[in-house]
């Protein structure tokens, strides 16, 4: 099954003892995470995520089965191991696996519902000012293309979960939009969003409730059965351990025949036909297993990431412990050092395993023309092998921390320093300092 490094766990044996609890840090990172260079300092895994070696091994595995005979993988096995891999995924998150569908990321799948829901000229949807970049594109594209408004509610942190609910409680009443796309942990900065509660506004004001879960299954707890979205997109390869490109999209079923696959396909079906209780049960399952020749091999991986979580991390909530400890760790320690107070650090509800932290900046010119500089900046902490990305955010330069079972807090008391060294250097070459 996996490599020796897990001591050749089964998937398949209910049998299989459980070996002794290992520690989290650099040692757990140099059994398990061999891929990532031993120079590196890891602080930003909530950008791209990084799979663990015996997943990964898996991964190989599964392209180079494929690669032997493909067409009997294709026609004979692949839509089984999709299903294989949403049985798997929907005991994480609690629902039924026919509402879950696989996409390649976050963005694939929050695409995947706004230019397939039937949204027409007049409707309007409320995102927040901090919404993911490529995700707000998407909305300023269904205004273009088909006329349809968007409310941009503005959110400049530190704010209370009780007054971003208030913001979005008024602009709701005013506007009456026919949904809301808003996150679970907002990308930059990196604070948990209060998604549970939104959904509950939504449902009072029958708005359909759209999550960009980018950062969800794998970061935070994520029930969907308690949550009960209409729509959910998560990435598993930012948190969860799967290679990416890879996501689950979660629709609820009063809505399966209005969502159709990016791109259409051969298993198209317009809304409009009727199917019988197991055709529509199945919707989602058929029209998303194939719709065009790609590397189906993180998709078939799924369900080993989640072995690997479960029987050599200890599961969900060992793994969720470790990496929010230590961001409030980091919050503290990174604030201490650069004198300034993590965002959200006094409760840490807005600190998930990722925390924001302002950085002492002198130079207003960092502030207000951030992207003339952000490149030159990361080139010296990738010369130095500690990566931070950072947003100019309501009059201050915000750093992004992310931890993981492989981070100890040594990593960040060093990619701090580099950072303000890189922007020193940077200040210096460009004049804005003496």
């Amino acid at each position: 099954m996996f490599s020796s490094l897990i001591n050749q766990l089964s998937l398949t044996s209910s049998k299989t003892q459980p070996a002794p609890m290992e520690k989290f840090g650099k040692k757990f990172r140099a059994k398990y995470f061999t891929n990532l260079d031993p120079d590196v300092y890891p602080v930003n895994h909530g950008s791209y995520g990084l799979t663990p070696t015996p997943v990964h091994e898996k991964y190989l595995e599964f392209i180079t089965k494929h690669a032997s005979y493909p067409d009997k993988y294709l026609k004979e096995e692949q839509k089984q191991n999709y299903i294989h891999s949403l049985e798997a995924l929907s005991k994480v998150l609690n629902c039924d696996y026919h509402n879950l569908a696989i996409v390649d990321n976050a963005t694939t799948g929050i695409n995947t519902v706004l230019r397939s829901f039937p949204l027409q000229k007049g409707d309007s949807i409320v995102i927040q000012s901090t919404v993911y970049g490529a995700c707000g594109k998407t909305v300023r594209f269904l205004k273009d293309q088909y006329d349809v408004e968007f409310h941009v509610v503005e959110l400049n942190y530190p704010i209370a979960d009780k007054e971003v609910l208030s913001m979005f409680e008024k602009v709701f009443k005013e506007a009456k939009p026919k949904m809301c796309m808003f996150d679970t942990i907002s990308s930059m900065p990196g604070v948990v969003f209060p998604h549970a509660q939104m959904i509950q506004l939504c449902k009072k004001y029958k708005i359909l409730s759209l999550i960009d879960g980018a950062h969800g299954i794998g970061c935070i707890p994520q029930d969907l059965s308690a949550l009960k979205p209409d729509f959910y997109v998560s990435n598993l390869h930012k948190w969860f351990f799967v290679p990416f490109g890879c996501a689950v999209l979660y629709v609820d079923p009063k809505y399966h025949k209005y969502i159709h696959t990016l791109p259409i396909s051969h298993s198209y079906l317009p809304s409009t036909v009727d199917l019988s209780n197991e055709d529509e049960k199945n919707r989602l399952i058929d029209r998303f297993y194939f719709n065009g020749t790609k590397n189906f091999a993180s998709i078939d991986v799924i369900p080993y990431a989640i072995e690997f979580r479960q029987q050599v991390c200890r599961g969900e909530k060992a793994i969720y412990d470790y990496c929010h400890n230590l961001a409030v760790q980091v919050g503290q320690l990174v604030g201490k050092k650069w004198n300034t107070t993590a965002l959200d650090q006094k409760h840490a509800t807005q600190i998930s395993t990722m925390v924001t932290i302002p950085v002492p900046v002198d130079v207003p010119d960092f502030i207000e023309n951030w992207s003339k500089y952000d490149n030159k900046i990361y080139a010296k902490c990738f010369a130095k092998k500690a990566y931070t990305p950072c947003i100019a955010h309501n009059g201050k330069l915000l750093a992004r921390y992310s931890c993981q079972v492989y981070n100890e807090l040594s990593d960040y008391d060093y990619a701090s320093d580099v950072l303000i060294e890189a922007l020193n250097e940077v200040a210096k070459e460009e004049e804005l300092i003496k």
